[in-house]
């Protein structure tokens, strides 16, 4: 069992060596996918996340529980202007009809 630092958990958290491994993989990709400033973010919802987990009851970090924490954690989107849910598919079937000589209104 190792013991890892994440920002958003002040203490040290026993997790797996394959947890480990999982977590800077994803914090890697979004670091190269969308920059340092995501990585962080990303880190401190992680960190959050297991915090939780521990004041639940849980005694460390498993590899299946890592997924599931980096899977599922939500970053906020890069392009804060983009309408989301039933009003984005809206707003992509106008742009759609609109290319194709439609009314675009």
């Amino acid at each position: 069992m190792e013991h890892i630092s994440v920002a958003g958990h002040p203490e040290p958290i026993p997790a797996s060596a394959a947890a480990e491994r999982m977590l800077h993989q994803r914090l890697d990709a979004a670091r190269e996918s969308r920059g340092q400033e995501a990585a962080d973010g990303l880190e401190v919802l992680v960190g959050r996340r297991i915090g939780q987990l521990l004041a639940g009851g849980a005694p460390s970090i498993d590899v299946a529980t890592m997924r599931a924490i980096v899977d599922h954690v939500e970053l906020p989107a890069e392009d804060e202007d983009q309408p989301t849910g039933i009003k984005g598919a809206f707003q992509g079937m106008k742009d759609k009809l609109a290319q194709r000589g439609g009314p675009a209104r």
